[in-house]
């Protein structure tokens, strides 16, 4: 709601050599001089002697101890954070900024890394917003910049109250930000709640550097008010070009408009006025302006004023209202009003259109006002413009609509009911299946007005749409919309909602948990009207429960499933080295996968290994590896590197699980999955070959199983109960001696009936294309009877046989 002009003034200029000390210019010229160059019609001026301060030595620089302590205890009571190398302090401002009469804190990291969306980190800066609290501490917010590498928060200045609304704005400047790094200066207003996240306004640098950027905003200086207009001033340094910017602040015009139609509810056979002796149904249409503003503002400000009814129909179609005095449905006016003065009104008279005219009955006529201020008669004598308060619009309607459907006493008094039902009583957290809602909506009375259907939607719910594949339901217009943080859906019922109006329509949400104590789900629905009487109908709810449905399974392969003895080119070794000298890879992988609908918090998965038969190696773990949230213990050492071979002897034909081998214990614990994700367990392993190579173990057959089991322990919804969900599985390797069994190769036989086919089938293709004339060629005529019947008569009405 304000604006920012600037004016280049010449100021002091500054190198700074350090975050704590810097260089700077300081005006050396006498009194006597600095008062003869006084001129009040100037809002700043240029001094020739300049005296340069000297560099400080670096070592008074502690901007790079970070955040400040006192006697070990943080500013912030140890809850604040501080980014390592963000220099954090380099800029701060204090100010009132949301009005509660307790300063506020404003901390700037010019150097604050921040992730972008693909998780890399940039340099955008940051402004902490620190809101002091009436029990003392603070409040703290972050304000992240816009662009990389702009110094964002490199300067903060309070500007005071600029737009006069009652809280007070800051500055904030990027240096090196905006087109070729010429550096960007934030205006950010102040509000009860805390900063406006959106600038108000941004201001741009206007320079271009040849040696060094422009760095427009190094320096900021606002809430002083230089020209005297009732407003503070804001003073840009430009380090770079050895400038500044003076930016004034323009006076703000604060406009009360008022737009009333009477009556509003029109009647057409009510005709009280007269249009070239026809009598017509009218109303009114009163338009007021009042305007007041602090600071230098003329006495009285010109605007322009127009008014257009049945402003929502579309351009080339019929307007059902005009004004009487024209004939038109538009009408302007220029309005001077005194600054801070009474209301300034104006009443016209429109009338209603025959309803032979027109068609449409229901649609409300809207009446639109906008009006402008003529900025250039409102101008100061130096030129400066005011603004109009931009939180205020420059535009209204308001609404008329046609009376139908009222009886005789011309006063509708409708009987509004509303029901609503559902065959979903229970509801699962995470179902994709949308909820839907059979809503009734009755008028068992007369007309109702702007009839509308209201339903409260509570947080843990969505709206989707309404049903439109049924045709015995209505296909009602419905919006979602947001009122004083009320989440509603409103559907036009008509207007108006006829006497006995019966309508049934479907409305589909989506349902979640809001909130780890969320049991339910509960919506308000009713009707209302615009009506004088009877506008409300009762409020009917419904409400469904919360419950956790969660598929979870666990499943598990060998790779591979099958190993063949003696492994080709395969020696013992007294003390294997490498993997390859224990034996063969096998590989045992379990996903435990969560097929929702709802997700867990926590599960616990049980793996048994078959490590051992009678201290005799079967299957030696060299490492695993998880894919997704999970953490695995174990109750032994993972590859000990410590292979001692017993010549036990191994039962032939034996299933070698958990209850005949000695087994490693592996327990897993598995965190928050959602819907379709999974987690999964690689186990790496090498068949100790050693153990099967044995005269006594040879030409036989083995199973090594493994197996593996989980219990859902928690989910991360605390207030609703669940069933105990486990499973288990088995995951098998078969070794067996002897020759792996190669595929059998193809007979002979069949190889030349194949190819006998195709040829057979080629010769009935062939034959089918000869016979349809595909192999005839077109030839040129050869005699010279042929040629001369192909050729037409010049007057092109002869005709050729064949």
């Amino acid at each position: 709601s304000h604006h920012l002009d600037a004016g280049d003034v010449r100021t002091e200029g500054g190198n700074p050599l350090s975050v704590s000390f810097s260089l700077g210019q300081l005006i050396s010229d006498r009194v006597t001089e600095i008062v003869a160059k006084y001129d009040s019609k100037v809002y700043s001026a240029k001094y020739d002697d300049q005296l340069a301060t000297r560099p400080a030595s670096a070592a008074f620089d502690d901007s790079y101890l970070g955040a400040w302590f006192e006697n070990k205890a943080n500013l912030f009571g140890l809850n604040f954070f501080f980014q390592m190398a963000a220099y954090f302090g380099y800029s701060v401002a204090a100010t009132d900024i949301n009005g509660d009469n307790y300063t506020d804190l404003f901390i700037g990291a010019p150097l604050f890394m921040d992730r972008s969306s693909d998780g890399k980190l940039q340099e955008v800066g940051q402004v902490s917003i620190c809101l002091q609290r009436a029990s003392g501490g603070f409040h703290i917010t972050k304000l992240n910049g816009f662009e990389i590498f702009a110094r964002f928060s490199s300067s903060i200045a309070p500007l005071g109250d600029l737009d006069q609304d009652g809280f007070n704005d800051i500055a904030v400047a990027a240096p090196y930000g905006g087109e070729g790094k010429r550096g960007l200066v934030y205006i950010y207003n102040g509000r009860a709640n805390g900063l406006n996240a959106v600038p108000s306004q941004i201001l741009e640098g206007q320079w271009g550097a040849r040696t060094m950027p422009p760095s427009f905003g190094y320096s900021l200086k606002g809430a002083t008010d230089v020209d005297k207009n009732g407003y503070p001033d804001l003073i840009v340094g430009a380090f770079g070009v050895d400038s500044a910017v003076l930016y004034r602040a323009r006076p703000v015009i604060r406009v009360n408009a008022a737009l009333e139609v009477n009556p509003t509810i029109l009647n057409p056979e009510n005709k009280a006025c007269s249009l070239s002796d026809v009598k017509v149904s009218c109303f009114k249409v009163k338009f007021c302006l009042k305007a007041d503003g602090k600071g230098k503002l003329p006495n009285s400000l010109n605007f322009q004023v127009e008014l257009l009814l049945d402003k929502l129909k579309q351009k080339g179609a019929i307007r059902r209202a005009l004004f009487l005095h024209s004939k038109q449905p538009s009408h302007s006016k220029n309005m001077t009003i005194t600054k801070g003065g009474k209301m300034n009104c104006e009443e016209l008279d429109a009338f209603l259109r025959d309803e032979s005219e027109f068609r449409d009955k229901l649609t409300p006529i809207t009446i639109f006002m906008e009006y402008r201020l003529d900025y250039r008669t409102a101008a100061d004598t130096t030129g400066l413009q005011p603004i109009l308060n931009q939180f205020t619009p420059a535009n209204m309607s308001r609404q008329a609509h046609i009376l139908l459907d009222c009886g005789d006493d011309n006063v509708c008094k409708p009987k509004l009911k509303v029901s609503v039902e559902s065959d979903q009583k229970q509801i699962y957290i995470g179902d994709d299946n949308p909820l839907t809602l059979i809503v009734s909506a009755q008028n068992l009375g007369e007309g109702a007005y702007e009839a509308e259907l209201f339903v409260i939607v509570p947080p843990q719910a969505d709206f989707i749409g309404v049903v439109r594949n049924n045709e015995a339901l209505a296909r009602l217009s419905c919006a979602f919309k947001t009122e004083n943080q009320t989440r509603m859906v409103v559907c036009d019922l008509g207007n108006p909602m006829k006497a006995g109006t019966k309508l049934l329509a479907g409305l589909r949400f989506s349902v979640h948990q809001q909130s780890e104590m969320d049991t339910s789900v509960k919506f308000d629905l009713q009707i209302r009207s615009s009506n004088l009487y009877d506008n409300l109908s009762p409020v009917a709810f419904y409400q469904a429960d919360l419950a956790i449905l969660a598929a979870v399974e666990i499943r598990g392969v060998s790779s591979p499933d099958h190993i063949f003895l003696p492994v080709a080119n395969w020696q013992p070794k007294e003390n294997p080295e490498t993997e390859d000298d224990i034996g063969p890879l096998v590989q045992h992988i379990y996903e435990l996968r969560n097929n929702g609908p709802s997700a867990f918090s926590k599960v616990m998965m049980t793996l048994q290994w078959p490590y051992k038969y009678k201290n005799y190696t079967l299957l030696y773990i060299v490492q695993y590896e998880i894919d997704g949230p999970m953490n695995c213990t174990s109750d032994m050492e993972i590859n000990p590197l410590k292979i001692k071979v017993s010549r036990t002897f191994l039962l032939s034909g034996m299933k070698y699980g958990c209850g005949t081998a000695d087994c490693l214990k592996i327990v897993c614990q598995v965190g928050h999955l959602e819907r379709g994700k999974s987690a999964i367990l690689y186990l790496k392993s090498r068949l100790w070959t050693q153990t099967f190579m044995n005269k006594e173990n040879q030409n036989h057959s083995y199973s090594l199983k493994s197996s593996a089991s989980f219990n859902v322990i928690e989910f991360p919804y605390k207030n609703l109960s669940f069933e105990d969900i486990h499973n288990s599985t088995v995951v098998t390797t078969n070794i067996t001696w002897g020759i792996q069994p190669q595929p059998m190769p193809v007979p002979v036989w069949v190889i030349i009936l194949a190819v006998l086919a195709g040829l057979l089938l080629l010769a009935v293709l062939v034959f089918v294309m000869y016979r349809m004339g595909f192999f005839k060629r077109v030839r040129p005529p050869q005699e010279e009877q042929e040629r001369e019947q192909l050729q037409p008569h010049e007057n092109g009405e002869g005709t050729s046989e064949a």
